[in-house]
């Protein structure tokens, strides 16, 4: 092989070799697996009083593929997020679901009850 070969070759061997193990590790760090560890610490809001909801409190564990386990704080976390339809001015009890990106990981029922 030419040295002029190799000067061309080499370049792509690495981009090659550089690709395949990045790859390798972020498939490593593919979340699998989203858990529930704690609830939010507010599962009832009063008519008059409470106008959102307040997701404080929620625990989510992430498993990775490669069994590597983490604890994150649902505020905290750019992925994870809620979508429910609830009227914070109607009594009565409504469904949020939990999202981890577009996947939906579980649900929980909240109350809203008026004071009388």
């Amino acid at each position: 092989m030419s040295r002029r070969n190799k000067r061309f070759i080499i370049p792509y061997l690495l981009v090659a070799i550089i690709t395949l193990t990045l790859s390798s590790c972020s498939r490593s760090l593919e979340i699998v697996k989203r858990e529930v560890v704690q609830m939010p610490y507010r599962m009832v809001y009063v008519i008059g009083v409470d106008d959102s909801l307040d997701m404080e409190g929620f625990i989510i564990r992430l498993h990775a593929r490669d069994g590597y386990t983490t604890e994150v704080a649902f505020e905290d976390s750019e992925w994870a997020t809620v979508r429910y339809e609830i009227d914070f001015t109607i009594p009565g009890e409504y469904e949020v679901f939990f999202y981890w990106g577009d996947i939906n990981f579980g649900s929980m029922a909240i109350q809203v009850i008026a004071t009388d």
